[in-house]
């Protein structure tokens, strides 16, 4: 069942933000909104039965137009770094925005975060429509994005991403949830359990752009093979940063079966991740503040390769003209 969340009309950028929520009949439920295309809550059962949700919300959806943080949007255009804000494509070099230093993020000043999103009840899902012009953030095409959410008997929450672009332009969409299973605002994520189910990551320089490099994750701080609890792993860490800001090389093709499981020993939550997208990007919350305690949530963000754009043997998502392509992430709850 989908129905519009009651509130006080909230305008942005001309339009009416709207919140969604789709509930089961088990009365699980998902809340989203087309700010940013983001999640706003999923409450889900723990082991005790009792519902409770599990990724960080802001309570006051204005709260949400100034954020810093990505709390749960659709990122994009491009998730993630672009080195020197600029990429080579076609013969031509593209400058995007740099709003990372000399590099650029999560698309720029004006990426997906920012937009408010048409909207669209479709049975028993909710679809957000953006179209973004040629040039915006620096890169071409016009594109038009759809970010379709649904929420199954079954406490599956599907999000599928349908893009196309009447120019060739590099693509990368992701969803910024931060999970935290215990269903507290005071929890760390750091003594969640975690499994991904590969033995290779990007190399990483000290500004969290891949090197080049592709590294073997036996026997590291990053080898989660085995489930392993995360502040135990991170004792054997050596870098700069105390969690994890790392991606993660999907080895398997399709979603049979999951990339990566997170659970909870206080909550007896469990998440499975599967994606069609070639990685995750692994993310400990390390630099939220103020409203967010570090490692108050965990981010698993299905996406292609960082800086990909700017690496011709990695795996770089160049929507063709005219073709729509089409991404999906599922996080089955349990």
């Amino acid at each position: 069942m989908i129905m519009v969340a009651r509130q006080k009309p909230i305008i942005n950028q001309g339009k009416e933000v709207k919140l969604f929520r789709i509930t089961n009949s088990s009365g699980a439920y998902v809340e989203v909104m087309n700010y940013g295309a983001t999640i706003v809550s999923v409450v889900v059962p723990g082991k005790d039965g009792l519902l409770g949700n599990v990724v960080l919300k802001y309570d006051d959806i204005t709260d949400y137009f100034t954020d810093e943080f990505y709390i749960g949007c659709t990122v994009g255009r491009y998730a993630n770094r672009i080195s020197k804000a600029r990429f080579p494509l076609n013969g031509k070099t593209y400058h995007v925005d740099k709003n990372d230093g000399m590099n650029s993020n999560h698309g720029g000043f004006n990426g997906l975060n920012k937009k408010v999103f048409d909207c669209n009840i479709m049975g028993d899902k909710v679809e957000f429509i953006s179209e973004s012009s040629d040039g915006e953030g620096g890169f071409p095409g016009n594109l038009r994005l759809s970010v379709i959410y649904a929420f199954s008997e079954d406490n599956e929450l599907d999000i599928v991403y349908r893009a196309v672009s009447d120019k060739a332009t590099p693509v990368s969409f992701t969803n910024h949830s931060y999970f935290n299973l215990d269903s507290t605002a005071e929890g760390d994520v750091s003594a969640h359990k975690l499994r991904i189910d590969t033995g290779n990551i990007l190399e990483m320089d000290n500004t969290f752009l891949p090197t080049g490099k592709i590294l073997a994750v036996d026997g590291s701080a990053f080898d989660f093979r085995l489930p392993g609890i995360i502040r135990e792993k991170m004792k054997a860490k050596n870098d700069n940063l105390k969690g994890y800001n790392a991606f993660y090389i999907k080895e398997k093709r399709g979603m049979v079966d999951p990339f990566a499981t997170v659970s909870s020993q206080v909550s007896g939550r469990q998440m499975d991740v599967y994606t069609t997208m070639p990685g995750i990007m692994l993310y400990t919350g390390d630099f939220l503040s103020g409203r967010f305690m570090p490692m108050g949530g965990l981010c698993i963000e299905a996406q292609y390769y960082p800086d990909g754009v700017n690496h011709p043997y990695f795996v770089s998502n160049i929507l063709k003209p005219f073709e729509e392509q089409t991404d999906m992430v599922r996080y089955h709850f349990r």
